[in-house]
């Protein structure tokens, strides 16, 4: 078993005669859920499936629970989960109000044995180009043939791409005049330019 990877180009332009840079990201697109670990756990114990589906479950829901009073969670070789917030406007005075502040993510900090065991994983390049523009094109050529339109989510769930990237592609396929927009600018909505993807 190997972790497969891809390079995916850096978002940021590159100054002028500079070589582009890129940076490696894993390509495994596998979704492991709550139950595929209950079957796995209960192969490797004596727990009914259903029961350690059901202990996953209230392991979720006591976690959430604390991190909502804002506690730290640990769980012993898996790591700390903690709440991290943000301010929805810029702070200039310490009399600032709550409603002021929101949640910005669940951080995870992997415990010293879970990233010993990753750490001893192997590395492979990938065979799979999900993110090449010819994989892309495909995908959309396909998604053309069923779907009238295109939003930046259908994008993300088409190709597995994270928001920012599937963003990114968007711009990219609209300056190249794949793609354009007949939705507002705050609410775009997608469709191909005569020529592409078999229209």
């Amino acid at each position: 078993m190997a972790i497969q990877f891809e390079f995916y180009k850096n978002p940021q332009p590159e100054k002028e005669g500079e070589e582009p840079s890129y940076h490696p990201r894993v390509v495994n697109f596998q979704h492991v859920t709550t139950q595929k670990l209950a079957r796995e756990i209960h192969m490797a114990t004596t727990f009914g499936k259903a029961e350690v589906e059901a202990m996953l479950m209230e392991l979720s829901r006591c976690m959430g629970n604390h991190l909502c009073e804002g506690e730290r969670v640990h769980l012993d070789g898996i790591g700390y989960f903690q709440i991290t917030l943000q301010a929805t406007e810029p702070v200039h005075s310490l009399t600032t109000r709550a409603d002021k502040v929101k949640l910005k993510s669940i951080n995870f900090q992997a415990d010293r044995n879970l990233k010993s065991l990753c750490m001893s994983s192997h590395l492979r390049r990938s065979k799979y180009k999900p993110h090449s523009e010819e994989e892309i094109d495909k995908k959309l050529t396909a998604y053309f043939a069923t779907h009238p339109v295109l939003t930046r989510s259908n994008m993300q769930s088409l190709c597995c791409f994270t928001q920012s990237m599937a963003s990114r592609q968007i711009r990219r396929l609209k300056a190249q005049g794949n793609l354009q927009n007949i939705g507002k600018p705050t609410q775009p909505i997608y469709v191909p330019t005569p020529g592409h993807y078999e229209k």
